[in-house]
């Protein structure tokens, strides 16, 4: 990623907590935008050119997409107005915009969790990995699977952003973009997402000291997504970011068969 794009995702992080023109239309309104720029590589190519002086991008912009809705369009010329170092990384940024808007449109918490559970959805089931990540299959039809699993379980406003950030491939598994989502929401919510493997699941103490832990260590709070899973055996495996703390009794067995076995 570059230096252009890194500047400007986080000027969309602010821009998502500071959009007045942040509603379920909008939403909407950005992810259908983010597709039809992805199906017109020439005219992304030139929203993204940041040679060209952000009036000119925005008016262009304006002119090819006039029927889209008023408050969307008002966040894509922000998101345009930004430079970026690839026309992938615009969409990157319109897609990154939506899924931060999402957490101020429905409760935080219920978009997370149920990102995270269709997530896990779509890894037990082989059929449904493959057919979300079939390069022949259209986004549309993948959109319309996704739909039809979570139309009657799901949030609108989670619905939608699931459905919008699964379909994309950009190089990622529909369970891999969720996970990423349910980030992007949890950070915009001022917080992190702990991923918490243990045998059974924690009590109202074990996970108040594990969050006092967790915020001391990172910073900040951290939604817990606790998984339950028997092979850990005991204590905990977390993983938040790129960061793992390891300290099932699983590892723990391991780390001395190995000793021994030296």
């Amino acid at each position: 990623m570059g230096a252009q794009t890194r500047e400007s995702l986080e000027a969309i992080a602010t821009m998502a907590s500071e959009a007045t023109a942040a509603t379920p239309e909008a939403l909407s309104g950005l992810f259908g935008a983010a597709q039809a720029l992805a199906e017109y590589p020439s005219l992304l190519a030139a929203l993204a050119d940041a040679s060209h002086d952000a009036s000119d991008r925005t008016a262009l912009l304006d002119s090819a997409l006039s029927a889209l809705d008023a408050g969307a369009r008002e966040l894509l010329d922000s998101i345009v107005e930004q430079s970026w170092s690839t026309p992938a990384d615009l969409l990157q940024g319109i897609e990154e915009c939506g899924v931060r808007m999402s957490a101020s449109l429905a409760d935080a918490d219920t978009v997370v969790s149920q990102l995270l559970s269709l997530s896990r959805i779509i890894r037990g089931n082989a059929l449904l990995q493959f057919a979300l990540s079939d390069k022949r299959a259209s986004e549309r039809s993948k959109r319309d699977i996704l739909r039809a699993l979570g139309a009657k379980k799901m949030d609108p406003i989670a619905l939608e952003v699931a459905a919008y950030v699964a379909s994309q491939s950009r190089g990622r598994r529909a369970s891999e973009a969720l996970v990423e989502a349910a980030e992007l929401v949890c950070d915009q919510d001022g917080r992190g997402l702990a991923e918490v493997r243990v045998a059974q699941a924690l009590d109202a103490t074990q996970q108040k000291s594990l969050q006092a832990q967790l915020t001391k260590r990172f910073g900040r709070e951290s939604y817990l997504d606790v998984v339950i899973d028997p092979e850990v055996i005991g204590g905990a495996r977390i993983r938040v970011g790129d960061v793992v703390i390891d300290g099932s009794v699983a590892t723990q067995l391991g780390q001395m068969r190995r000793q021994l076995a030296g």
